[in-house]
C-alpha cells in the first residue's frame, strides 16, 4: 500500500518554515506503522492522529526513529501488543529484549495523550534515549494514557548503554516525565524485577518527574522505580496518586509502591501529596542515596498501611544529609517499621513530624538511626534532631517508643 493513499499530506510554507501536518487518521496497524515510517523520515511531520476508540492489534513493535518532537492524538484508540515480539529468560529468570509495543528510538520530546496499551508481550512504552544525545533533556509527556498486562515493563525510559542495565554509562542528557489521569497496572508479571515505571538515567543528567492524579497499582515488580547512576539528582514530585498491591511476581526479592535509587554524585528530592501506599509486597516508599549527595523528602497527607516492608524507608549513606518533613501522615499494620530514616557515614538527620501517626506496625513505629560507622560505640558526629508535634504512636510490635541513635528528640 503507497503511503500517500494512508496519509495525506498539507504542505503550507511561510517565509520561516515549512511544516507537514497527517491529516489522515490512523486506525489500524498498518496506517499507524506507516505514519511512524513516514514520521521517522520527515522532520516536518509532528503529530499522528488516531481515529476515535480505533482497537489496532500489532503483530511487531512499532519504531519511531526521527529527531523530532512527536505527538500522539491517541482519542481513546486501544493497542493491543499480545503478539508484538516477546523476550527470552536468563538463567536468573530476567528477561532479554528490545521489544516493546511502542518504541521512541530518539532524544526527541514524546507526548501522547488519550491511548491505551494492553496485553503488550514484553514492554508497554519504551523510550531508547541515544548514547551520544547532547542538548536539552528528553520529555515525555502522558495524559490519560493507560498501560496495563504488559510483560514486562509498562513504561520504560532507558538512558543506560550497558544492555544488562549495569554501570553508569549513559547519555549528557537527563529525562523530564509528566504523567497525568494515567493508570498503570498489572505490568511485570512475566519476569524478574519489572516494574509499572520504570526510568533509568546514567551519567550526567537528572530524573525529573511529575506524576498527579494516577494509578499504579498491581504490578509484579515495583510500581515506579526511579533509578540513577552518575552525575544528577532525582526530583519527584506527586500528588492523588495511588500506589497498592505492587512487588508481589518475584518471591524472593519481593518489590516496592516507589523506589528511587540514586548513586554518585547528586540528590534526591522527594514531595508526595495525598498518596495512598498499601498492600506492596516490599517497602511502600524506599528511598536509597549513596554517594555525596542529600535526601529531601516532604509528606503531606500520606496513607501507607499493611505493606510488607517498612511504610516509609529512607537510607542516606556517605556524605550527605537526610531532611524530612511529614504533615499529616498515617502509617499502620506494616510488617516492619513505619517510618524509618537511616544515615550511614558524614551527615545528618533533620527531621520533623507533625500531626503523625504510627500504630499497629510490627517493629517500631518511628526508627531514626544516624552513625558514621553503623554500631560505633561511641558517637563521634553532632547528632541530628527530630521535632515532634502531635504525634501519636500505638500498638507497634517493638513498643511505643521511637527508636533513635544519635538524635536529639525536641
Amino acid at each position: 500500500m503507497n503511503i500517500s493513499t494512508i496519509l495525506t499530506l498539507a504542505l503550507s510554507t511561510t517565509l520561516y518554515m515549512q511544516s507537514v501536518q497527517a491529516y489522515e487518521k490512523v486506525y489500524d496497524e498498518d496506517s499507524l506503522r506507516q505514519a511512524f515510517e513516514l514520521a521517522s523520515s520527515d522532520s516536518r511531520i509532528e503529530e499522528i492522529i488516531f481515529t476515535k476508540n480505533a482497537h489496532i492489534i500489532l503483530n511487531a513493535p512499532v519504531i519511531y526513529t526521527g529527531s523530532q518532537p512527536l505527538k500522539l492524538v491517541g482519542h481513546g484508540a486501544v493497542i493491543d501488543g499480545s503478539a508484538a515480539g516477546g523476550f527470552v529468560l536468563d538463567a536468573d529468570l530476567t528477561a532479554i529484549t528490545e521489544d516493546g509495543a511502542l518504541i521512541f528510538n530518539t532524544a526527541a520530546g514524546i507526548t501522547i495523550r488519550n491511548l491505551s496499551i494492553e496485553n503488550s508481550a514484553s514492554r508497554g512504552i519504551v523510550v531508547n534515549i541515544p548514547d551520544d544525545a547532547t542538548g536539552d533533556d528528553l520529555t515525555v509527556n502522558l495524559h490519560r494514557v493507560h498501560i496495563t498486562n504488559s510483560a514486562l515493563f509498562g513504561l520504560h525510559i532507558d538512558d543506560n548503554a550497558n544492555e544488562f542495565d549495569d554501570g553508569a554509562l549513559g547519555s549528557a542528557i537527563g529525562i523530564d516525565l509528566k504523567i497525568s489521569r494515567s493508570t498503570f497496572t498489572g505490568n511485570g508479571t512475566g519476569a524478574v524485577d519489572y516494574d509499572g515505571i520504570r526510568v533509568d538515567e546514567r551519567d550526567e543528567g537528572d530524573i525529573n518527574a511529575v506524576i498527579t492524579y494516577t494509578k499504579v497499582d498491581g504490578n509484579g515488580g515495583d510500581g515506579i522505580e526511579l533509578d540513577e547512576a552518575g552525575e544528577g539528582d532525582v526530583e519527584a514530585s506527586m500528588a492523588h496518586v495511588t500506589l497498592n498491591g505492587n512487588g508481589f511476581y518475584n518471591e524472593d526479592d519481593l518489590d516496592d509502591g516507589f523506589d528511587i535509587d540514586e548513586a554518585g554524585e547528586g540528590d534526591i528530592e522527594a514531595t508526595l501529596k495525598y498518596v495512598t501506599i498499601q498492600g506492596n509486597l516490599d517497602e511502600g516508599l524506599d528511598f536509597d542515596e549513596a554517594g555525596e549527595g542529600d535526601v529531601e523528602l516532604r509528606l503531606g497527607r500520606i496513607s501507607a498501611a499493611n505493606n510488607s516492608g517498612e511504610a516509609i524507608k529512607v537510607d542516606e549513606q556517605d556524605a550527605g544529609h537526610i531532611e524530612a518533613k511529614l504533615k499529616n501522615v498515617m502509617v499502620k499494620e506494616n510488617g516492619d517499621d513505619g517510618i524509618q530514616f537511616t544515615e550511614l557515614g558524614e551527615g545528618k538527620i533533620e527531621a520533623t513530624l507533625k500531626r503523625v501517626s504510627a500504630c499497629e506496625n510490627d517493629k517500631y513505629g518511628i526508627k531514626l538511626e544516624q552513625w558514621v560507622i553503623e554500631d560505633e560505640d561511641i558517637s563521634v558526629e553532632d547528632s541530628g534532631s527530630l521535632v515532634l508535634k502531635r504525634v501519636v504512636l500505638s500498638g507497634n510490635g517493638k513498643g511505643d517508643e521511637i527508636a533513635t541513635n544519635n538524635i536529639t528528640i525536641k
